[in-house]
């Protein structure tokens, strides 16, 4: 690390140790216990606009919270910090956080790779870790019992892909196209195997993520004759695969994993993906019947809500229904109720996890593209939490 970074990092970490967040008239009240929620996401840099999503929603969990409190009620309060997406600042700020003893669980982080390097300190900690962004296979599949995931992981949603849409697609040859190195491995994995598992032919086709030749990596796809191709990765680095495999002359149906949920998507390649299911674990919030009050109320403190502050707010949810139901007082009790098994319900959804700490019932969501945006069309399986 450069040292000019080294001590700009230093003294954003000095900041983010020492200032307390602004809490509202009713926290003060000395009659009050007051516990903490620690949220470490990028707040600087060129991912701080998704890192203050996601702790604007749990601030507004807590806020909400707050306000509806009984008198003597404990009340919470949140904790940020800037990790600045390095994983170094990351490790640091969850020491800090851990030296505070009212904080009860850190939300965080938001890129894989700080996020996954960042467990085993929170783990030595003995700190609960809510995972807000991350749908890497890797967050839960090294054993921490500290680690609880919000989003569906990467490999269950190919599966989850494979097995709600091929069956009724009727292809004949689906591809999994994924770029080497770069993310979507997983999910082409497990789109392939469920579809192998459902006797449908499909394979996986990768090509390269250091300076792609789209046209000639289109070529090669169409040349293997697929009539549904499932692109898994992400918009910036694969988007400009979709019109070359038009121009090569493409004719089948396209899939499309999350990392093409993004309204770029239509701006880009509405056109030639009308009619195109792209899948996403985030829910479509105004169907869902028990968010009415809450969602309008986020909606009035953060704007437009996105999948980043509404699972910031998920995330603030579970922690603070973790510590009611056992009446915690440390970050201990605190996980031992996240891993005892029970179920929350939250803004985004019911959630109960499993031993690795994922959900125990995922599920993703289905748009299709069309000239005037995304359109809701189905869950991969039945659920009670949208209509």
């Amino acid at each position: 690390m450069r040292r000019s970074r080294f001590l700009a990092g230093g003294a954003a970490l000095a900041a983010a140790a020492s200032a307390l967040p602004a809490r509202a008239q009713y926290v003060n009240m000395p009659y009050r216990q007051v516990l903490s929620i620690a949220v470490n996401v990028p707040l600087s840099g060129a991912l701080a606009a998704y890192g203050q999503q996601i702790a604007a929603g749990a601030r507004a969990a807590v806020d909400y919270n707050n306000r509806y409190s009984a008198p003597l009620e404990r009340v919470f309060a949140i904790r940020t910090f800037d990790d600045q997406d390095a994983l170094a600042i990351a490790l640091a700020n969850a020491q800090f956080a851990a030296g505070d003893l009212t904080v009860m669980a850190t939300i965080g982080g938001l890129t894989t790779d700080v996020t996954v390097g960042a467990i085993p300190g929170y783990s030595n900690a003995g700190m609960p870790l809510i995972v807000p962004a991350s749908t890497a296979d890797a967050v839960t599949a090294r054993g921490y019992r500290n680690v609880f995931r919000l989003p569906t992981k990467d490999t269950t949603e190919g599966q989850l892909f494979a097995r709600a849409i091929l069956p009724q697609a009727k292809t004949t040859l689906a591809l999994a196209v994924l770029q080497d190195g770069a993310y979507g491995a997983e999910l082409a994995q497990g789109f392939v195997a469920q579809a192998k598992a459902l006797k449908i032919a499909a394979e996986g086709v990768a090509f390269p993520s250091d300076d792609p030749d789209y046209a000639r990596a289109a070529a090669a796809i169409v040349a293997r004759k697929p009539d549904y191709l499932f692109l898994a990765g992400k918009l910036g680095p694969m988007g400009p695969l979709i019109p070359a495999l038009v121009a090569a002359g493409y004719k089948g149906a396209f899939g499309l994993g999350d990392g093409f949920y993004d309204p770029q998507t239509i701006a880009l390649y509405g056109k030639a993906l009308t009619g195109a299911l792209v899948a996403t674990s985030f829910a479509p919030l105004k169907r869902a019947p028990g968010d009415f009050m809450i969602l309008g109320d986020l909606s009035a403190q953060v704007g437009d809500v996105t999948a980043f502050s509404a699972y910031g707010y998920s995330a603030a949810q579970i922690v603070m229904a973790a510590v009611k139901r056992v009446n915690a007082v440390d970050r201990t009790a605190t996980l031992q109720a996240l891993t005892a098994g029970a179920t929350y319900q939250t803004l985004t959804g019911s959630y109960a996890f499993d031993f690795n700490g994922d959900p125990i019932d995922p599920n993703i969501y289905f748009y299709s593209i069309g000239k005037d945006g995304f359109k809701y069309e189905k869950p991969a399986h039945p659920t009670g939490f949208v209509l």
